[in-house]
């Protein structure tokens, strides 16, 4: 673990900072690809994607943030299931700040909406993930 945060600061006396990542997958398979975000600040916007729900098979986005601070909003026509493994790390849902280590939580979202779910898969190390409902 100690590794990575050094790999994670500049060397060289450089200063730190965050740099703005602002990702919103258009296709089902965009999003399946996945962000993989290290010092940033940003959002990911799923509420962009072509749905077409009901959805026939779940679909996994991941999303891995270090040393991060990240707003993932998830769209509300569709059953959402938010998977986090956090450690070192914050996770904001429904207003509630859960930090510490958390290891395979899950949150459903959108459970009375019909068809299978739209997984979001969130690993993150020394990072706040806020998940934030459509609209």
């Amino acid at each position: 673990m100690i590794g990575g945060i050094f790999n994670v600061v500049p060397r060289g006396g450089e200063r730190f900072t965050f740099h703005n990542v602002d990702w919103a997958p258009a296709s089902l398979e965009q999003a399946r690809t996945g962000l993989n975000v290290t010092g940033a600040q940003g959002t990911v916007d799923l509420r962009k994607m072509n749905l077409n729900p009901p959805l026939t098979t779940e679909v996994t986005v991941p999303v891995d943030a270090t040393a991060s601070n990240v707003t993932v909003i998830i769209p509300d026509n569709v059953p959402v299931e938010v998977q986090a493994d956090m450690t070192f790390g914050n996770l904001n849902e429904h207003g509630t700040d859960r930090g510490g280590r958390l290891q395979d939580d899950s949150t459903l979202y959108n459970s009375g909406k019909p068809g299978a779910n739209l997984v979001v898969k969130i690993d993150g190390t020394f990072s706040n993930v806020t998940i934030q409902e459509g609209n």
